[in-house]
């Protein structure tokens, strides 16, 4: 597992912060020129700041990638393999699923001392290059891990969405600024709609269609009408933080209330993966006591909390699982 630089909640939502170095550069040749780079050397961001050099997002773009089989924390393996040199060009802000945030690059979170207020930084997500006022140069990155269980999904687009809000609050931005992947593809194909939505939602034959999932099909009708929900959410989030003058954050995570279990007739469940951790209580935010190995296991009691929909208690004691990734038997 990689570990973080530091940790920090804003919204509701754990950032885990690992932001590429400056001057971090390839150093595999042929990854590098796989990924269209000149080779060993070349610089592995744009390093950059975002909007002419201010640091400041004109705008919040929403993608989504796959959930990856068998794997708890998503955004760490996504992170992992951008620091592995295993994710091509690809450089965004936040990688966010269930269980909470991976962060990339610089934000201008000014959460952290790596991420000061105005150092914002250019990414590469929007396929549309160094144009100066495209997607890549101007505009914050966020990938909500989806297509697992309607539960992980449901969670995993909830703290995207809190997290978009909180983008566009400490950037100063309002809803109309949360855009799509699509909609840079529209803009590339120098496509321009009165409707900030319809350019978000315009389908382009054999161009990227992203967000996929949030958009649910490649029909227009039904893709405006699930990013039009998404971004009703994503403004209940940013009305909360305007009415209230904005929090922040913690640079720790808040303790969280120990859930109530409730007993239940003991019964098997087989643990599907080799990386689900342990937990002291029924939340993704309590102390973790390393993994559980793949198995068969009995389960004695039950608790809701967050980062799944359901947790578990070991008979042995050791702890709480997430039972979201276990076959119960």
């Amino acid at each position: 597992m990689l570990t973080p630089n530091s940790t920090y909640k804003i919204n509701g939502v754990t950032i885990n912060e690992k932001i590429i170095p400056d001057g971090t550069v390839w150093k595999d040749g042929q990854k590098a020129k796989n990924a269209g780079f000149s080779g060993a050397g070349a610089a592995y961001k744009k390093g950059q700041k975002l909007s002419g050099g201010t640091g400041r997002a004109q705008s919040v773009t929403i993608h989504n990638t796959n959930d990856l089989p068998n794997v708890y924390d998503d955004g760490e393996q996504y992170t992992r393999a951008t620091y592995n040199e295993n994710m091509n060009s690809s450089r965004v802000h936040f990688y966010t699923d269930d269980t909470g945030a991976w962060q990339n690059l610089k934000a201008g979170t000014g959460m952290v001392a790596a991420d000061p207020i105005g150092a914002a930084e250019v990414s590469w997500h929007s396929g549309d290059g160094s144009v100066a006022d495209g997607g890549n140069m101007t505009s914050l990155s966020i990938e909500i891990i989806m297509n697992e269980t309607s539960a992980h999904d449901e969670i995993a687009k909830d703290n995207g969405a809190r997290l978009a809000a909180w983008l566009l609050w400490r950037h100063g931005l309002t809803i109309d600024k949360l855009v799509t992947h699509t909609y840079w593809v529209n803009k590339s194909a120098g496509k321009k709609f009165a409707d900030v939505d319809e350019q978000c939602t315009n389908l382009i034959s054999g161009k990227k269609w992203c967000p996929t999932y949030i958009f649910g099909s490649s029909n227009h009708a039904t893709a405006l009408k699930n990013w039009k929900a998404f971004k009703v959410l994503v403004k209940k989030y940013l009305d909360q933080l305007n009415g209230s003058g904005g929090t922040a954050g913690q640079t720790t995570p808040a303790k969280p209330a120990t859930p109530s279990p409730s007993a239940v007739s003991p019964y098997l469940v087989r643990v599907k993966i080799d990386d689900l951790y342990i937990r002291t209580e029924a939340s993704k935010e309590s102390k973790d006591k390393g993994f559980i190995k793949p198995g068969v296991y009995t389960i004695v009691a039950e608790a809701a909390g967050p980062g799944a929909t359901k947790w578990g208690k070991l008979k042995s004691g050791a702890g709480w699982i997430s039972l979201d990734y276990v076959t119960k038997l």
